[in-house]
């Protein structure tokens, strides 16, 4: 049946030319997408590549922690760093604002590719898009190079100069400091893995804040966790917490301090048969506590070390520190140099009062006719007791006849394994 104009044929070529139509708008609609896309992506290139006062700084195989004062190090000799930013969504990722493009460009050339650290850290130089970067606090993460305080409005007190001083600690300053340029952009840090020997990590704001758990809480007080965590760091202040029986909190010096101690510590067995368990605080300072409460020995559950002389991480003598994992066989030293085995072994002892240690002492011989103390090696049957007798009897104290103080024993774990006959290979 076939109609004519408005019949059947004339409305099935309308609708094979609606088709046709419809396949030819496509065509160029897609040609004309194409074209703007390859336009929009040419222009996002450009953008892209196009010179900005603010890198993105890209950090990969990260092997040891950045924060603004490492960035700031590797950026400061291109130009004047007005402020960075780190965030760690997609890796580690850090930006810089320069005050001029031209000292942007000047360091992305220099940085692009290089190692912060020789074989580790390696960067990734791109121009960032924000024209300015909001700062609001100066820590670990963000800094602000041209204003002490930002974020901070400042207003007039309400009251004159106070008449005591205040009841309430302030947050303690942590000092800035420089990495020295050997190598890589920075020279490798001196804690490297398996490092025995070597300075301390620089002080730096961050995560310095261990949550202990595990402890015996009628035997744990301050001084016996000073005496532990004090072999891998420098302790800040230390506090047990009344609402946790058994948990306390352990300020170090530096984010370094910090990993040295869960790498050793963590999941350590003590003597009563508790695992130490250590985690990550998110607190980053410790404030002081004027009227702490008693431990049940009888000692205060607050205690501040910053001014210790037996933090051992001082510039004076970091060479001298021995980084050990815990063992059975502890290193003695500052000992009286007249000291006797016997007498080392019962002041063990006595302090060690509910153990009975089977102990075998190697004394070391004296170096030179006048030797000012003595030192030698301890071993016990369990690496248990061990870090028990690290946790009462280290800084012991030792009366000597020769001397008006006097000598506080050093403890530390010692690299030799368990076996006294090993003890010649120390000599």
């Amino acid at each position: 049946m076939s109609f004519n104009h408005y019949g059947y044929n004339s409305l099935k070529n309308d609708q094979t030319n609606k088709r046709l139509r419809t396949a030819d708008y496509d065509r160029e609609s897609r040609t004309t997408n194409s074209s703007v896309s390859s336009y929009e992506d040419g222009r996002r290139k450009n953008a892209e590549t196009q010179p900005n006062h603010i890198l993105l700084l890209t950090i990969t195989k990260v092997t040891y922690p950045i924060n603004t004062d490492v960035i700031h190090t590797i950026s400061k000799d291109h130009g004047n760093v007005l402020r960075i930013v780190i965030f760690r969504k997609r890796g580690v990722q850090a930006m810089v604002e320069y005050e001029e493009v031209e000292q942007a460009i000047r360091a992305k050339q220099l940085m692009d590719g290089a190692d912060i650290y020789q074989g580790c850290c390696t960067l990734r130089v791109e121009y960032a898009k924000p024209s300015k970067l909001n700062v609001y606090k100066n820590d670990s993460e963000t800094w602000d190079y041209t204003t002490p305080n930002p974020g901070e409005k400042k207003t007039a007190p309400l009251l004159p100069d106070p008449p005591r001083a205040p009841l309430i600690s302030t947050r303690p300053t942590f000092p800035r400091f420089d990495f020295e340029c050997r190598g890589g952009l920075l020279s490798t840090p001196h804690d490297l893995p398996n490092n025995n020997y070597g300075d301390s990590y620089p002080a730096t704001p961050g995560r310095c804040v261990l949550m202990v758990y595990g402890l015996d809480p009628d035997k744990a007080n301050c001084n016996r966790l000073f005496n532990l965590f004090c072999l891998y760091g420098n302790v800040v202040k230390i506090k047990f917490l009344k609402s946790k029986e058994g948990c306390a909190m352990v300020q170090m010096d530096n984010e370094m301090s910090v990993d040295r101690c869960m790498d050793n510590l963590n999941k350590l067995t003590l003597i009563s048969g508790n695992v130490l368990q250590l985690q990550v605080s998110k607190q980053m300072y410790l404030s002081d506590i004027m009227v702490p409460y008693d431990l049940p020995d009888g000692t205060p559950s607050f205690k501040d070390y910053s001014n210790s002389k037996n933090n051992r991480y001082h510039s004076n003598s970091n060479g001298k520190n021995r980084r050990q994992t815990p063992s059975s066989v502890l290193h003695f030293f500052n000992a009286p140099p007249n000291i006797s085995e016997a007498d080392l072994s019962q002041t063990i002892s006595k302090a060690v009062k509910d153990v009975d240690p089977k102990i075998i002492i190697k004394m070391f011989p004296p170096k030179g006719t006048e030797a000012r103390s003595s030192s030698g090696l301890v071993e016990f049957t369990d690496m248990a007791i061990a870090v028990e007798v690290i946790m009462a009897v280290n800084h012991w104290p030792i009366k000597c006849e020769s001397s008006k103080f006097p000598y506080l024993l050093r403890l530390c774990f010692s690299s030799l394994p368990k076996g006294i006959a090993n003890a010649e290979m120390a000599q």
